[in-house]
């Protein structure tokens, strides 16, 4: 490591002079000179600061497609240091022992040109990684809230107290037949605008109960839509079981 301090004064090492990729990741402030010297002298990594540091309260699809993209397309340069505790912040760091000297300066260069353009120009670094990051957000949603909320939803609206753990599958083909398209929102969530309007959630019931995944005993009988898709999966299931009104706008119990 070179020796950067002397009698209390800061010695810039001598190849930094010659450092092309650290004059540009200065001058788009992604590091500062003195969070460099302080790196060196504590031997540590030096964080970079734009458009690729998020966590659970900050960043957004975008920081976290950029992070893991450029974390991939620059492994010899570049250190992840994603934390998956806490606030899970993640971000990118570099080893400023060698960043930018010998074999490396080329790619340094190029890195910090590119860093540079992210944060300045356009902030978005892969859009095919992009693209799948979302994909991956809804996947993951479906388990952790997506599918929880639409069977409350139909519950509500519909008066059917259905099970979609089955019907992963069917919510994306319904997702496609309504030309729904995921969006990010947040920091680490989606949003699929149209997914508790009437429309899809009846595509939904119907699937459900068309399966035999409703409890006829806990859905609510008088609610017009949900009465509607029962009887028809009951007159196909069950066309020759005799039926007792019990009121004339409730469905036949058996």
């Amino acid at each position: 490591m070179p020796k950067i301090s002397h009698s209390g004064f800061t010695v810039v090492p001598n190849w930094f002079e010659h450092n092309e990729a650290f004059t540009l990741l200065m001058d788009a402030e992604i590091i500062s000179f003195d969070r460099l010297m302080t790196a060196l002298e504590a031997d540590t990594l030096l964080e970079l600061h734009g458009p690729w540091q998020g966590s659970d309260y900050s960043g957004s699809d975008v920081t976290e497609s950029n992070q893991r993209s450029l974390a991939r397309d620059y492994l010899q340069l570049l250190e992840d240091y994603t934390h998956y505790s806490w606030h899970s912040p993640y971000g990118l760091c570099i080893d400023a022992r060698t960043f930018g000297n010998g074999e490396n300066r080329e790619a340094a260069v190029d890195l910090a040109k590119t860093l540079a353009g992210l944060k300045y120009e356009y902030p978005l670094y892969d859009e095919e990684d992009n693209s799948a990051l979302i994909q991956e957000r809804a996947v993951a949603g479906w388990d952790s809230w997506i599918r929880s909320d639409i069977e409350a939803e139909i519950q509500k609206k519909l008066g059917l107290d259905v099970d979609l753990s089955e019907h992963r599958d069917d919510f994306w083909d319904a997702l496609r037949e309504a030309d729904i398209w995921v969006e990010a929102e947040g920091h680490r969530d989606v949003t699929m605008p149209g997914i508790f309007d009437m429309p899809f959630l009846e595509v939904m019931a119907r699937k459900a109960v068309s399966a035999g995944h409703v409890d006829v005993e806990f859905s609510e009988l008088d609610v017009e839509f949900g009465r509607e898709i029962l009887g028809v999966w009951m007159a196909a299931d069950y066309p020759d079981e005799p039926r007792t009104w019990v009121h004339p706008d409730q469905l036949p119990l058996f």
